[in-house]
């Protein structure tokens, strides 16, 4: 006995199959199947035969004609067999006969079976015909009627309606949802960003649909101007992707769209947080697929790095890694990731670059370094890749430490060899090499002739600015620094010479040039000031001093009071041994210390007065 015997009562009955089921049904079977399972159930009112493959003439589902109103049909192929025996299903609200592809919705005489269908469904009011042909234009073969219709619609076979529908599904119908005249109050199709804002909830559970529904807010969000419906958008394609995450195909499309949307959104954090997850999720399923990857690290490079993504820090930086040793043969790929690599690194601290050390980020880039370097190429990849490692070292030893244990130091070589006149890429390079000659266990690597023959030639670099030849003074004063001992067991040139040569290259710089350099704290420099076995090293040191605290004195005047600068500037200032040059720089910062704490303490009673007046008038208004 079958099931439905037993509940005779059932309303809705869904018989829907798996999509993409291989196993085929004989047409009779199913007609049979049908009629023994529909004819128990005298109140059954809505049926969904979703993903049948094989229903024939669909003749199994006349014993519930007196109740049914709603039959669901998505994706059963060769409807125009059943348009006749749908025909007397005179109850039906509710039609549909959507499919996923354009193949299964052909029909032979499409305006013939749309026009049968609204004159025997006189109650018909919500009808879905996406991914079909039935809103073709008639033909000689294909003209069921002459003359205008009982109701105005461009779509022919909708013409003898006896009232609109409420509801019109068009999605890839022959341009029908462009037409001037749909009889419908609602409709869904591909015309305009209202019609594909319902297509994005209509279809949610449809990944085929949706898929395509996605291409065209793609191809919406991208192209038109004046749009309304961002923000809704942007959450109707967040949810679509987090429904369908295993859905490649799909991933691409939202992502695509993604991309175009977030442009017009001004996201809160609770938003941006979504979206990124949404972002990292598909990436992280479908990391093979290099479309993928690259429209979710171009949608992450609209964000604000690292601030929006520290939710989740650790967990972008492995992926990016992940990224770019998969798909480093991809140029646009590389660019981008290393981009965001660089943007990570900056402006954190030092416990997130050691964990962006920790999972391989530094061997990563050396190796796409390496790459570029067999390949003869000086791009925006080795650039952007020696700016991550600046940053990625900064402050931070034990990346300092990764770099040299995977043969940095060598790399920079063999690039500076290749690349000398590459203004930025040698200035990034020295950034870095500042960072290691700032940590006092790792400077001895840095004693060899060959590199502090390159430092000093450096010196004299003042192409775009200062940066370059600062950066190799800074390097060498910090070897020089360690004392003649270390020097001369490692190094051949004279150290007394390298100190004229830095304190040559200092006197051809500006104390006034702003520089692109972001100091979080002076302990480096200031280890130098006292030293005076290495007079360049406290020149150059001094003259650091002097020039922050010129070029940005409310950023760079604190650290030199609180890192315990003043102290040593005005022992410095009183010893004898202190050279002219070194006097006068320390002066300069003294002086500047000096009036960025008189400007501060004026500020601060200027807004006490402020606080205390507004104090009186308050007591005087509530004495009133």
């Amino acid at each position: 006995m079958i099931l439905t015997g037993r509940c005779p009562n059932v309303r809705t009955l869904r018989l829907c199959k798996e999509q993409d089921a291989s196993v085929s049904t004989d047409a009779e079977c199913a007609n049979e199947f049908l009629s023994r399972v529909l004819k128990p159930l005298k109140k059954v009112n809505h049926i969904d035969l979703s993903h049948w493959n094989h229903v024939e003439d669909l003749r199994g589902v006349l014993p519930s004609a007196l109740n049914l109103t709603t039959l669901i049909l998505f994706d059963v192929p060769d409807l125009y067999n059943a348009i006749e025996t749908i025909a007397q299903l005179g109850q039906l609200r509710t039609l549909d006969l959507s499919q996923s592809s354009r193949d299964s919705g052909t029909y032979p005489k499409p305006v013939t079976s749309l026009h049968k269908l609204v004159t025997s469904l006189p109650f018909l009011s919500n009808l879905d015909i996406s991914f079909t042909n039935l809103a073709s234009k008639p033909s000689p073969d294909d003209r069921p009627f002459k003359g205008k219709g009982l109701i105005a619609s461009d779509i022919f076979g909708l013409r003898y309606l006896r009232h609109k529908l409420n509801y019109l599904g068009i999605f890839n119908c022959e341009n029908a949802s462009k037409c001037g005249q749909i009889p419908a109050e609602i409709v869904c199709g591909d015309g305009d960003e209202d019609q594909i804002i319902l297509a994005l909830k209509i279809y949610k559970d449809r990944a085929r649909i949706l898929q395509s529904v996605l291409n065209e807010s793609y191809q919406l969000y991208r192209f038109v101007n004046d749009l309304k419906r961002h923000t809704e958008a942007l959450h109707l394609v967040l949810r679509a992707m987090k429904t369908h995450l295993s859905d490649s195909t799909l991933q691409i499309a939202g992502s695509a769209s993604l991309f175009y949307i977030i442009r017009q959104v001004d996201m809160n954090r609770h938003t941006k947080m979504d979206v990124i997850a949404a972002l990292l999720s598909g990436m992280e399923e479908h990391l093979e697929e290099q479309v993928m990857v690259r429209n979710c690290c171009l949608s992450l490079c609209q964000f604000e790095i690292p601030q929006d993504i520290l939710f989740d820090y650790n967990h972008v930086a492995r992926l990016l890694v992940q990224v770019l040793e998969k798909h480093h043969g991809d140029q646009l790929t590389q660019r981008i990731v290393v981009f965001l690599l660089n943007s990570m690194a900056c402006h954190v601290d030092g416990d997130q670059k050691i964990e962006v050390g920790f999972i391989g980020a530094i061997e990563t880039i050396l190796a796409q370094i390496r790459r570029k370097l067999a390949a003869a190429i000086c791009d925006e990849v080795m650039e952007v890749g020696w700016s991550f490692l600046w940053n990625i070292t900064d402050e931070t030893p034990s990346n300092c430490q990764r770099f040299l244990d995977n043969s940095g130091l060598e790399l920079f070589h063999q690039c500076y060899s290749q690349f000398p006149n590459e203004t930025e890429l040698v200035r990034n390079m020295m950034g870095l090499i500042g960072n290691i000659a700032e940590v006092e266990p790792l400077r001895k690597q840095l004693m060899k002739d060959a590199y502090v023959q390159i430092f000093c030639n450096l010196l004299t670099v003042l192409i775009d600015g200062i940066e370059i030849s600062y950066n190799s003074a800074g390097v060498l004063s910090h070897m020089v620094a360690d004392g003649d001992a270390l020097w001369t067991e490692n190094v051949t040139l004279r150290r007394d010479d390298v100190q004229d040569r830095i304190r040559a290259a200092i006197n051809t710089w500006q104390l006034e040039a702003r520089r692109f350099i972001n100091y979080r704290s002076f302990k480096p420099i200031l280890k130098l000031l006292d030293n005076f076995d290495a007079s360049a090293s406290q020149m150059w040191a001094v003259w650091a001093l002097a020039n922050l605290t010129i070029t940005d004195a409310n950023k760079y005047c604190p650290y030199v009071c609180e890192e315990g600068g003043l102290v040593l500037l005005q022992m410095l200032e009183k010893d004898t041994r202190t050279s002219e040059e070194v006097l006068r720089l320390t002066k300069t910062v003294l002086e500047n210390v000096a009036k960025w704490q008189a400007s501060s303490s004026a500020s601060q009673s200027t807004n006490a007065e402020q606080s205390g007046t507004s104090g009186e008038r308050e007591e005087t208004m509530d004495t009133s």
